[in-house]
């Protein structure tokens, strides 16, 4: 009934509601040098023709909005992440908007979003990347 009147509240108002981030974001751990996937999915949608986009502090890390994406675009990705972030073009049929950063470093450490910004309502993900410096000087 709650979920009711907020929903019914934010239409009235104009605001949007946001799901798929209710809660805390889900922490990823990951040691310095690996690469680690960072999860976002509709599960069932096909998202093909979808934009989305991940940031990390307000910064793209990744932009992909109908087949064209910011690692071949150039289109305003930091440079922090240039030639280390993929996804998974196979996977977007089932609604898979992860990500794999490569390499990574202490610097990756913090809170990214995963945002589908055209649907409605809509939808962002949020994820705690923890980078753990190798202290044994290995990769």
């Amino acid at each position: 009934m709650e979920l009711l009147l907020l929903v019914f509240f934010c239409l009235l108002t104009g605001s949007e509601v946001t799901f798929g981030a209710e809660n805390e974001p889900k922490v990823i751990r990951v040691e310095e040098g690996s690469d680690v996937i960072l999860p976002c999915s509709l599960n069932t949608e096909d998202i093909t023709n979808k934009k989305f986009e991940w940031k990390k502090d307000g910064r793209q890390v990744f932009l992909y909005d109908d087949e064209n994406h910011s690692n071949i675009a150039g289109t305003g990705q930091d440079q922090q992440f240039k030639g280390r972030v993929e996804h998974f073009p196979d996977k977007l049929k089932s609604g898979d908007a992860s990500i794999t950063i490569r390499d990574t470093k202490v610097t990756d450490k913090g809170l990214y979003t995963c945002e589908f910004p055209d649907l409605q309502p809509k939808q962002i993900f949020h994820i705690q990347l923890v980078v753990a410096a190798n202290i044994t000087g290995e990769s």
